[in-house]
């Protein structure tokens, strides 16, 4: 059976990140532009964040911005939900529970619009956008589905996929020393060997859970192309994972490093 998310967080704000096209020399890093911000009675206040290293670089690789929001002002309140949640599927639709269950979403759990839009992703193919719920406010335990970053881009990614499977676990590290991004967090295989990364937009959050209480990851679903395979991971934020578990009958004693476990 799969995982479910079982604890939403209710995000204080969404990144809308861009992406730019297959090819380009600035390559394909997700780049912060623009916080969505609730505000009073349900409205949402996109901002640009024009001073930004993110958003001077995403200018600097073609970003022009949000069709729906030219840069000729950096704020926009009327109609922002509403566009943004065009990039999801009505409820109306028949299979909409479908979609729900997809990103692993109880159909008959409560979740807001703003939520919903950081859970799901919001991505559409061929325009570089997704938005991106941080977890900046997250508290363990929580769950998450995502998309592992980078993975199409390791070393013979195309015999490695041939080696995951649904429910294979995979472990999270810390990569201080990675060249491009000093809160890097590494997915890999129990034998060591690298998969992908954490969205590097939800690594800042996420890294301080990975050693205290721990993280638990199994490969959720593989789907996408030949050419461009998408493999994506659930996360259990504040769960033991089985490789750091004590293995004796009456307990989780305690860690690699000598820390006490708590069941």
């Amino acid at each position: 059976m799969a995982h479910m998310i079982q604890h939403i967080i209710e995000p204080t704000h969404l990144f809308l990140a861009w992406q730019a096209p297959d090819g380009h020399p600035s390559g394909r890093s997700r780049k912060k532009v623009a916080d969505l911000l609730p505000g009073k009675e349900g409205s949402i206040t996109l901002h640009y964040l024009t001073e930004t290293e993110d958003f001077k670089a995403a200018m600097q690789a073609g970003f022009t911005g949000y069709p729906a929001f030219p840069l000729d002002q950096n704020d926009y309140q009327s109609g922002v939900l509403e566009i943004f949640m065009r990039r999801l599927p009505p409820r109306k639709r028949r299979d909409y529970g479908d979609f729900l269950r997809r990103w692993r979403i109880d159909p008959a759990s409560r979740i807001s619009p703003l939520a919903l839009l950081g859970y799901a992703g919001a991505q559409l193919p061929g325009d570089g956008f997704s938005l991106v719920h941080p977890f900046d406010n997250g508290t363990p335990p929580f769950e998450l589905l995502e998309e592992i970053a980078g993975f199409r881009h390791q070393q013979n990614a195309s015999q490695l996929l041939a080696t995951l499977h649904e429910g294979q676990e995979v472990e999270l590290h810390l990569d201080p020393n990675n060249p491009y991004d000093p809160n890097a967090i590494r997915i890999e295989l129990p034998d060591q060997r690298v998969i992908g990364y954490i969205n590097r937009l939800q690594a800042p959050a996420l890294r301080q859970w990975i050693d205290h209480p721990g993280v638990r990851g199994t490969i959720d679903r593989i789907n996408g192309t030949t050419p461009r395979p998408l493999v994506y991971v659930f996360l259990e934020i504040g769960i033991i994972p089985t490789s750091r578990a004590c293995r004796c009958d009456r307990c989780l004693c305690a860690s690699p490093t000598g820390d006490v476990l708590s069941r």
